[in-house]
């Protein structure tokens, strides 16, 4: 687990760890995803013929229908390329804000347009709401947690997320933060430096001694390091890394190998 070759830093001057949430600490993946999405489908009586192809829509209009939809040109694939100037994305205005909620009640309404499907958006996005209140945690989350915590490490979580499911599934879990805050609380999402300078200014301490630990390249690498913070990308699954996302200054497979590095094996 080497650290970045352009970016080398003593795990001493990390004062604080800050988290993402889905992904990083709790389990929600492309399986976990494509779970939620068919059980929406059959508890609405909905059978398409190609349930895949649902998902693959759903997930592809992801951004089309978020805060940043002027940024994605209407004519990209689906799922396709998204090799566009995520600047605006890190510093510029921030855009309209929205709900988690609402975001995906956009989400389904679009994928039910597309497959020609008698759908109710906000249950289907109701279902993704008790879903992620209730996901466990990765097995590895309150250990590495739990032992940051007792060697003097601050830690927050920041997270796209409402308050509600994120509250109920740290509780659920019993996860411990000093600092939680959720896209809800700020008005704002990340990849946007705002969010990450946010959590820094209520652990008390420099960009540059707070590590950032997250599963997205561009919502938590990309965004984090545009804040000064340094970066953890968590490689959870076997996707690549986006060739045109900036690299981290540690890949790693679970979380342990982060109290590893920041406090000796």
């Amino acid at each position: 687990m080497p650290d970045s070759p352009s970016r080398p830093f003593d795990p001493q001057s990390i004062v604080a760890v800050a988290f993402d949430a889905y992904g990083t600490l709790f389990q929600l993946a492309d399986a976990e995803f494509r779970a939620i999405i068919g059980e929406s489908l059959v508890r609405q009586a909905l059978h398409p013929d190609d349930i895949e192809a649902v998902y693959k829509t759903w997930y592809g209009v992801y951004s089309r229908v978020g805060p940043w939809r002027h940024l994605f040109p209407a004519d990209m694939p689906l799922g396709g390329p998204e090799r566009i100037d995520r600047d605006p994305m890190t510093e510029g205005p921030l855009p309209e804000f929205f709900t988690q909620w609402e975001w995906w009640r956009r989400q389904w309404e679009e994928t039910f347009r597309v497959h020609a499907l008698d759908g109710d958006s906000a249950a289907a996005a109701d279902d993704l709401r008790e879903h992620l209140s209730h996901l466990e945690a990765y097995p590895d989350a309150l250990a590495t947690t739990d032992r940051l915590a007792a060697a003097g490490r601050r830690l927050a979580l920041l997270s796209n997320a409402d308050e509600d499911f994120l509250q109920s599934a740290v509780s659920k879990n019993r996860l411990r933060f000093s600092v939680i805050q959720s896209s809800e609380s700020l008005r704002a999402y990340k990849p946007h430096r705002a969010t990450f300078l946010a959590a820094v200014h209520r652990l008390g301490c420099a960009p540059d001694e707070v590590l950032y630990v997250g599963d997205s390249a561009y919502a938590d690498v990309h965004g984090a390091m545009r804040a000064g913070l340094r970066t953890v990308w968590v490689r959870r699954t076997e996707r690549p890394y986006p060739a045109d996302a900036p690299a981290a200054d540690l890949e790693v497979r679970n979380l342990a190998e982060i109290a590893d590095f920041l406090l000796g094996s």
